[in-house]
């Protein structure tokens, strides 16, 4: 058995509902011993055998369920270079910026619809009189352009026996639209395409705040590796070149000069000099470097030139492993969140059965106006999103800034016992 541990960003989640059904379509695929999908980080983690299954059969079982997996590098378009490849991470930030694009424009385009359709709903208040087919004119695009993602998503529910967010959403909305169609078509007065087009904006514009405040989740992240040198002046066949970071091979001799970053982790082979290493060990002094001492990717050369023998690169590098680490803790799971997960995971069909009963009792007692109404309420405001970010999104920002004010936090169970401290010893660097 050969088991391999890979972490991966997926697109298109949209609340804690989506993770639980991905987690749980990746535990069923053939060969994955385990999966975890943290939505707040929108990262899949998977523990699977290789000689029975491989990253193309992951991705496919992702997709299969509406969701998109990025697990393999693409060539990047025309002008970036022949041959040169996106980062899966890469990949995720230019798939979140054609998202957040779109849900701007649906956000916009139903705004101004239903602002159209509640004028035209309310003519004693607004003195706007709209025909009924005008109205439903209106509310057709809100209801099945704008909120096609919303069915899209039950119906991929449905097939895996899943309920989230999404469903509730699709439900009471098109119960609204299509009550208020058929009262249309039978020239009926109670119309509730107001109803309909106002819950799906607003559930768009949260969805729409809630991805652009998600988008920097990510800056820890994107500051610690501008900490990074973007090129090397490496020693080839007797010529001194400046090449890019990731060209640098283990086994190249580069040179650094007095106020250049070192840009690799290595060991000096010639020359001396004092090293700025604060950003690693918190140590405010310069520590003095010779022959055979090793130096860190992206501390600073004080005084002296060196030569030194770059012995690892990439992502065997120091800060790469610091950088890892944060992504790591950011998109693991704290216990509490486990117990979010449960409890989500309950939530939607109980939801559903209190819908029922609240129509059926509200029907006993007022009009079906009145028990039409509260069923939508029902189902529209008991949407679960909060109970699965909360959690994860605490976790991403207390990671991060950890990690701007030079704090590593391994994992999010550490950072959820870290109240129970008492007593901390730290050297005079402030290292623990």
């Amino acid at each position: 058995m050969t088991n391999t541990k890979i972490s991966f960003p997926i697109i298109g989640m949209h609340c804690a509902s989506c993770a639980r059904l991905i987690e749980k379509k990746l535990k069923k695929t053939p060969g994955v011993m385990d999966a975890a999908v943290n939505y707040g980080s929108e990262q899949a983690t998977v523990d699977f055998d290789e000689k029975i299954s491989d990253l193309k059969t992951i991705g496919k079982a992702v997709e299969d369920i509406g969701y998109k997996a990025i697990v393999a590098p693409e060539k990047k378009s025309r002008g970036a270079g022949s041959g040169s490849a996106m980062t899966p991470d890469q990949m995720k930030e230019e798939a979140k910026k054609k998202e957040l694009a779109d849900l701007k424009i649906k956000v916009v385009f139903s705004s101004i619809l239903s602002v159209f359709i509640v004028l035209g709903s309310f003519p004693e208040w607004f003195s706007i009189f709209m025909p009924p087919y005008v109205l439903l004119l209106l509310a057709i695009p809100v209801q099945f352009w704008a909120g096609w993602g919303f069915y899209q998503a039950t119906w991929s529910g449905l097939k895996n026996r899943a309920a989230s967010m999404d469903t509730l959403i699709a439900i009471g909305t098109s119960a609204a639209f299509g009550y208020s169609l058929l009262n249309v078509l039978t020239q009926k007065p109670t119309l509730y395409f107001d109803t309909a087009a106002v819950i799906i904006t607003l559930i768009l514009l949260g969805r729409f705040l809630e991805a652009k405040a998600k988008a920097h989740t990510s800056d820890a992240i994107k500051k610690l590796l501008h900490l990074q040198a973007k090129t090397a002046r490496v020693i080839r066949d007797g010529k001194e070149i400046d090449v890019p970071i990731e060209e640098v091979k283990a086994g190249d001799i580069i040179r650094v000069r007095p106020g250049e970053k070192v840009p690799v982790d290595g060991k000096i082979t010639e020359g001396s000099s004092s090293i700025d290493e604060s950003m690693v060990t918190g140590e405010s002094m310069p520590v003095d470097k010779k022959v055979g001492d090793p130096v860190i990717g992206a501390t600073i050369n004080k005084t002296g030139t060196v030569l030194f023998l770059a012995t690892k690169v990439g992502s065997a590098t120091m800060l790469a492993q610091i950088v890892t680490m944060v992504a790591s803790a950011q998109s693991s799971r704290a216990p509490i969140a486990r117990l979010a997960d449960v409890i989500s995971s309950y939530f939607v069909p109980i939801v559903l059965m209190l819908a029922a009963a609240t129509f059926i009792i509200w029907y006993d007692v007022e009009t079906f106006s009145a028990a039409f109404t509260n069923m939508i309420a029902v189902l529209i405001i008991a949407c679960p999103c909060a109970l699965g970010l909360a959690t994860p999104t605490a976790i991403m920002v207390g990671t991060g800034r950890g990690a701007e004010r030079g704090i590593l936090i391994k994992d999010a169970e550490a950072l959820e016992i870290a109240h129970k401290t008492k007593i901390a010893v730290f050297d005079k660097t402030g290292t623990l």
